[in-house]
């Protein structure tokens, strides 16, 4: 073998050199660094839908609730509460104020009274809590009474808002809020 050929080997063999790898090493390092907060921030992002996804389908639900109370010629009566049977259950479970926004709710054992309206039989949280059980009535997404409970949202009832918390990520406040004055959902997320 000659110098030529034995020359001409070691050239094809030839790798990176150490400055190519420390660049890749680099530009590594800084895409780690940009991506990564990116990454650990995904499940934050998904609580927030979840909140988010939840108070629309809350604001559906509530919106239909009045048009079915408009449809049924707007009854109000009070006691017995006017209300329709949303679970079929044989009783009306969710009643309605004076404007026509759900206000009254019970399991549908037996049909709403008076004891069954916010505001009246202190039991308000509870109350709160079976409105949107009975409205949404999806076994996904659950609802409990007081300001900590072991469900998805916890219902707290205050000067005519029906407050749910949400109780997935407790350490950054995500909360809807349901206006029983005007049927408005809101919503808080960071």
């Amino acid at each position: 073998m000659d110098n030529t050929t034995k020359l001409n080997q070691q050239k094809s063999i030839s790798g990176f050199t150490l400055i190519e790898l420390v660049i890749v090493i680099v530009l590594l390092g800084i895409l780690a660094s940009v991506a990564l907060p990116r990454f650990l921030d995904i499940t934050g992002d998904a609580h927030n839908a979840s909140v988010s996804g939840t108070a629309g389908a809350m604001a559906s639900a509530v919106n239909i609730a009045h048009a079915k109370w408009l449809a049924s010629g707007q009854p109000t009566t009070n006691p017995p509460i006017a209300g329709i049977d949303f679970l079929n259950s044989g009783h009306s479970n969710v009643g309605f104020n004076d404007r026509g926004w759900p206000n009254a709710a019970n399991t549908g054992e037996e049909d709403i009274s008076l004891k069954d309206v916010l505001a009246s039989g202190g039991n308000d949280n509870q109350i709160c809590s079976q409105i949107m059980k009975n409205l949404l009535s999806s076994s996904s997404v659950t609802f409990g009474a007081g300001e900590n409970c072991s469900e998805n949202f916890c219902s707290v009832y205050k000067e005519s808002t029906c407050t749910y918390i949400y109780q997935k990520n407790k350490d950054i406040p995500r909360i809807i809020y349901y206006s029983t004055n005007n049927g408005a959902i809101t919503k808080k997320v960071p």
